[in-house]
C-alpha cells in the first residue's frame, strides 16, 4: 500500500469521493464525479476568486481549483458541535469527527497540489466581507437542508458576492413535493432520525429561498442525482427496521440506488440590495 493510500484508509470514512495520484480513490459517503460535469458550474474560472461554503472534505472547492480559480476558500466548520443540530444533545457525541474533514481536505490540496484553496473555518451564519473579502464566484451544495435558517445563511452568503459575482445553489429537493406543486415554495420540516438536518423545500421552495434571500434568479433547473459513494453501505443493517420505518424502506429501495434528488439555481445580487 503506498503511503497515500494508507493517509487515506486512516481518515476514512470520507465524505467526498476523490481521485488521487497512485490510482487512489477515496470511499465517499457522495461521489459527485459525474454530477459535477452536469451542474452549469463555469468551465473558466480563471481570474475569479471563489468561497466554496460548508464545504466538507473540500470536493467542490477543489473542483473551483481545477477549473483555473485564481484563489479559493474552502469554508467549514472543524468543530461539528458547533453545526446548526436540531435538538438537544451531548456535547461529546457532537464533538465526535472533530477535526476530520479540516484533516482531510489537507491530504487532497497536499496531493492534488493546489496551493490556491485555503481552508477558512467558520460558521455560515457568521459569514462577512471583513473577515473574508468578496467573490466573483459562490458554490453551496446541499448545506441549506442543514440549517434551521437557511435565509440567514443566504444573506450571509450575499454580503461577501460581488454586485457581479454569481452564487449557484445546488440543494436536496423533496420530489414528492416538487411533484405536488410545482410552482407554489413548499417544504417538510425533516421529522426523521437525522437531527443534522432541517428542512426539505420543493425545486419552487428552494427558488424562493434564494429570492427571498435577496437575490435575482438566472436560471433554474433539476431534478438531478447526487449519487453515493462507497462509504455507504449498498444493504440497510437490519431488514426488519425497514418493516418498522417506512421512509427507510423508501431509502433503501430508491433513493440509495438512485442518489439524492437535487435543484440547482444560479443566481445573483438582486438591484438595489443592501448587504447587511
Amino acid at each position: 500500500m503506498t503511503d497515500i493510500a494508507t493517509r487515506v484508509e486512516t481518515l476514512s470514512p470520507w465524505y467526498h469521493t476523490f481521485e488521487l495520484p497512485d490510482g487512489v480513490v477515496t470511499k465517499g459517503f457522495y461521489d459527485l464525479r459525474e454530477v459535477s460535469q452536469k451542474v452549469p458550474m463555469p468551465g473558466s474560472l480563471v481570474g475569479k476568486r471563489c468561497l466554496d461554503a460548508a464545504s466538507a472534505d473540500g470536493f467542490w472547492a477543489f473542483e473551483m481549483a481545477r477549473r483555473g480559480a485564481d484563489e479559493v476558500v474552502s469554508l467549514d466548520l472543524d468543530d461539528p458541535s458547533q453545526k446548526d443540530w436540531q435538538g438537544i444533545h451531548a456535547e461529546d457525541d457532537l464533538k465526535k469527527g472533530t477535526g476530520d474533514a479540516a484533516a482531510r481536505f489537507a491530504l487532497v490540496r497536499e496531493a492534488l497540489g493546489f496551493s490556491n484553496v485555503k481552508r477558512v473555518d467558520m460558521n455560515l451564519y457568521d459569514i462577512n466581507p471583513e473577515a473574508l473579502g468578496r467573490f466573483d464566484y459562490v458554490f453551496i451544495g446541499s448545506v441549506l437542508l442543514h440549517l434551521g435558517d437557511p435565509g440567514r445563511a443566504l444573506k450571509a452568503i450575499r454580503t461577501v458576492l460581488k454586485p457581479d459575482g454569481e452564487l449557484l445553489s445546488f440543494e436536496a429537493i423533496s420530489l414528492l413535493l416538487s411533484a405536488v406543486s410545482r410552482k407554489v415554495p413548499l417544504g417538510q420540516l425533516w421529522d426523521g432520525d437525522d437531527l443534522s438536518r432541517w428542512w426539505t423545500p420543493n425545486m419552487a421552495g428552494h427558488r424562493r429561498l434564494v429570492h427571498a434571500a435577496g437575490y435575482e434568479i438566472i436560471a433554474k433547473g433539476g431534478p438531478m442525482f447526487q449519487p453515493f459513494g462507497q462509504s455507504l453501505p449498498k444493504r440497510p443493517p437490519s431488514f426488519s427496521s425497514l418493516l418498522r420505518h417506512p421512509r427507510l424502506l423508501l431509502f433503501w429501495t430508491t433513493v440509495r440506488w438512485f442518489g439524492c434528488a437535487s435543484g440547482w439555481v444560479r443566481a445573483r445580487p438582486a438591484v438595489g440590495t443592501v448587504s447587511r
